[in-house]
């Protein structure tokens, strides 16, 4: 490393792990690695064919002529890796847009109002259409609208910076002016995606809470400043959206109002899969049939019944030195054990709720 580049001159991937993405994700670890020093271009020497130039190749990395060089610039300055560290902030991966299972009248929302406006700018200019700065997420917990404000920043290639009221509020000055310090500093990154959870904590009706009047207010001048600067996007979740004030709300601060509901029966069975592809299994399991016992389940419940499934089946192969199989009666056991995160009274205000905020 010297100064704003890096240079890799081995790449070393045994035979028989090889073709299995290893080298792939390497480099992105060597990439992040080198991005929080201060690094804007990494070079890799390479013979035609050798090992890992395929790997180098599905990073973006792009060859010189002659001797093979590949190399990559880096998306950000030195100076917006400190301010996003500073806050907090990660980048992440495209692939968790891919990962996050089922919940396909969301993932069509959001790609379709949030994403693409903002992948492709120019064409959404020539047609007239405004991309979204600011969007609210809302419904029930554990329904996955985190994963989701994670999963688009990751397909969007933007950093990712959460502020959390908390942590705010624990700093020398009051939240108010934690909270305009945090906006000023995170839009001058020519990019960024910033996500505030629980946003009723920090913006409830002023009639109910007097005392959080003054968070609500500056709130009220941030939201359209931000929106007037490209390349940015404010993503808020709450799971009482009918506690937030109303004023924060209105068309011209959020542009969009997003009800991410309970998991359906294809969002399910979509969540098991996931959940049982690295589980040995019994050849009589069926996805589909799992998910309907599962009503009411958050991808949390999902993960939790399957793993409490795996521990029944691995104190068994201890004990009884039985076959390492995950069986029928463990998943089933597992789930009746599991009690449902969304009740159907959830289900019901959630159904409310849409009729009467969203806006899309």
């Amino acid at each position: 490393v010297s100064g704003d580049r890096a240079w890799t001159q081995l790449v070393a991937i045994s035979p028989q792990w090889r073709r299995q993405g290893i080298g792939s994700a390497l480099a992105r670890g060597l990439e992040e690695r080198l991005l929080h020093l201060g690094v804007r271009k990494i070079s890799a020497l390479l013979g035609p064919g050798e090992v890992g130039e395929q790997a180098l190749i599905n990073r973006g990395f792009v060859a010189t002529t002659g001797m093979v060089l590949y190399e990559k610039y880096l998306s950000f300055e030195p100076g917006d890796v400190r301010t996003i560290d500073k806050w907090g902030g990660q980048i992440l991966d495209g692939e968790l847009w891919d990962q996050a299972a089922g919940m396909e009248r969301e993932k069509s929302l959001i790609d379709q109002r949030i994403v693409a406006p903002l992948s492709n700018p120019a064409l959404a200019a020539q047609i007239g259409l405004r991309p979204p700065a600011t969007a609210l997420m809302f419904g029930p917990p554990g329904t996955g609208k985190t994963t989701f404000a994670r999963a688009l920043a990751g397909r969007l290639g933007w950093p990712f910076v959460e502020l959390l009221p908390s942590k705010l509020s624990s700093g020398e000055g009051t939240l108010a002016n934690e909270l305009r310090e945090a906006f000023l500093e995170l839009s001058r990154l020519d990019h960024v995606v910033i996500f505030i959870d629980e946003f009723d904590e920090i913006a409830p009706a002023r009639e109910s809470r007097p005392a959080s009047a003054g968070v609500v207010n500056e709130l009220l001048k941030l939201i359209p400043d931000f929106r007037r600067r490209p390349g940015k996007l404010l993503i808020c979740a709450t799971n009482f959206v009918e506690a937030i004030d109303p004023a924060v709300m209105r068309p011209g601060r959020f542009d969009l109002l997003i009800g991410i509901g309970p998991p359906d029966q294809q969002a399910l069975t979509a969540l098991w899969e996931r959940a049982l592809a690295t589980m040995n299994l019994e050849s009589n399991i069926d996805a589909s049939k799992l998910a309907k016992q599962s009503d009411g389940f958050t991808p949390g419940d999902v993960d939790l019944a399957s793993q409490r499934a795996a521990a029944e089946a691995f104190a068994r192969a201890r004990a009884e030195s039985q076959p390492a199989i995950v069986r029928l009666t463990d998943l089933t056991t597992a789930i009746n054990r599991t009690t449902p995160s969304i009740t159907p009274d959830m289900v019901n205000i959630f159904t409310h709720e849409v009729t009467k905020f969203e806006r899309v």
